[in-house]
């Protein structure tokens, strides 16, 4: 397989990794945030005196212990570090992608690659590429669509 027929798998699929771990990274944030303020729930309230003669549940709430806080920020400290790794190398590639899309010769093809294999909108395409919206509308629509390669492959 060509680099052509596998670029446009390749670059939304990077695309889509990018943002999966950066939602797993969100929510390991949001997750250490809460275990946080669950250490609070586990420090001493009042040092009153106890009166055993009332109803002491109050709520279905029951604090995780401080060993099980600490060993599950922990845990998270590492993912969350392991997924910024990983994040800053797909990053990375996709930026040498952009510079493979950057070499590519002629503006027609571009458009017409970016559109036909990339999917892009006509206004992502101008913003990508630095031209005006009605530039590349006007580009796009004397550009013929590019042969679907999946379909091509599929056929043989």
């Amino acid at each position: 397989m060509s680099l052509m027929e596998n670029f446009d798998h390749t670059y939304n699929e990077l695309i889509m990794e990018i943002d999966v771990l950066e939602t797993r990274i969100k929510d390991l944030v949001t997750e250490r945030r809460f275990l946080l303020k669950s250490m609070d729930a586990n420090a001493p309230k009042g040092m009153g005196a106890v009166d055993y003669s009332r109803d002491r549940v109050q709520s279905n709430f029951v604090p995780f212990s401080l060993d099980r806080i600490v060993e599950r920020m922990n845990k998270i400290d590492q993912t969350i570090e392991q997924l910024e790794d990983q994040l800053t190398a797909k990053k990375e590639t996709l930026g040498k992608l952009d510079g493979i899309l950057a070499q590519m010769d002629g503006l027609d093809y571009k458009v017409a690659f970016m559109r036909d294999k990339l999917n892009m909108r006509l206004h992502e395409i101008a913003d990508k590429l630095g031209y005006s919206y009605a530039h590349i509308k006007r580009v796009s629509s004397g550009i013929r669509k590019m042969p679907n390669l999946h379909k091509m492959k599929s056929a043989r």
